[in-house]
């Protein structure tokens, strides 16, 4: 997996590179109306980024041998999924809470599993970092972004602490992977490029653009990653599994309820992490009851 995870740095790294450029250029993403942009960034997020949630429907496949028990498995987390979006839509401040607290462990989790001894100090760090990066370049943005989301204004002095806390674990993870003695050399110099290069992403891309960037280009082709897509039907069902979360998104809660394309996007994604980060727990939960071990 090593090998892929290298290849996909090297990728992303270009790609950073390439967008940092076409940025010069380009008037595009710098952007600072978020309704000119929503759009964009509901496609990208909505199929692209969604596609790295719709590969536990794999996990699922591949966890059981009865199709019962496979069937059980799809409803117990498809259950969940629609708690979270019911959760979210009835106390929109908490669901956002609950989406940043998920986020900070899950970043972490996912995008340095290939660090096999890692610390858990240098992983929490990361996923708070990732989580909340655009507050220290554009602070007044994430607040709109914010703020919409909840229908309320948030005190300012909510972002300063949120600026505070970014900082201070951006420099907890540098310098704990600094002295970390479990990761190579050559891994620290290439997780310090990519943290590096996200950062300066972040110091110039609006948060949205920079937060769609992160989470479909490094966050969800390393999740796939760690997943393992080794085949034709593993992209047939990552296929099979995204089309109805954006037609849902689109066709459903767009255009029958009227809904912004902001609350949609993180709503659905808080909705999908909960279900993502059950996931482990719905599996122990049912080859206990059933008896069934797990095919990995």
């Amino acid at each position: 997996m090593l090998n892929k995870i290298r290849v996909h740095q090297i990728f992303y790294l270009i790609l950073s590179l390439f967008l940092i450029f076409f940025n010069q250029q380009n008037p595009f993403f710098k952007l600072s109306d978020i309704s000119s942009s929503l759009a964009v960034i509901f496609l990208i997020i909505m199929s692209i980024g969604v596609s790295h949630g719709a590969s536990d429907s794999i996990v699922i496949w591949n966890a059981y041998s009865k199709h019962r028990t496979k069937a059980i498995a799809f409803l117990i987390y498809l259950s969940i999924v629609i708690f979270g979006l019911l959760l979210w839509f009835q106390s929109p401040a908490l669901g956002l809470v609950i989406l940043l607290l998920m986020s900070i462990f899950h970043f972490g989790e996912s995008d340095l599993t290939y660090l096999k001894k890692v610390s858990r100090g240098i992983k929490v760090s990361w996923g708070f970092a990732m989580t909340l990066l655009p507050v220290i370049f554009f602070e007044n943005d994430v607040k709109t972004i914010f703020d919409l989301l909840v229908n309320f204004e948030i005190n300012l002095n909510v972002f300063l602490a949120l600026k505070i806390l970014t900082l201070f674990f951006i420099c907890s993870f540098l310098f704990l992977v600094y002295l970390s003695n479990v990761i190579t050399r050559k891994d620290k110099f290439f997780l310090f490029l990519e943290f590096l290069i996200t950062l300066i992403l972040a110091s110039f891309l609006q948060p949205l653009y920079w937060f769609a960037f992160y989470f479909c280009f490094l966050h969800g082709i390393r999740a796939l990653i760690n997943i393992g897509i080794n085949s034709f039907r593993d992209f047939l069902f990552l296929i099979i599994f995204t089309l109805p979360v954006t037609l849902f998104a689109y066709f459903v809660l767009f255009e029958s309820l009227q809904i912004e394309y902001l609350n949609i996007i993180f709503s659905i994604l808080m909705a999908l992490t909960i279900s993502h980060m059950f996931l482990p727990a719905i599996n122990r939960y049912l080859s206990n009851l059933l008896g069934e071990h797990k095919h990995f």
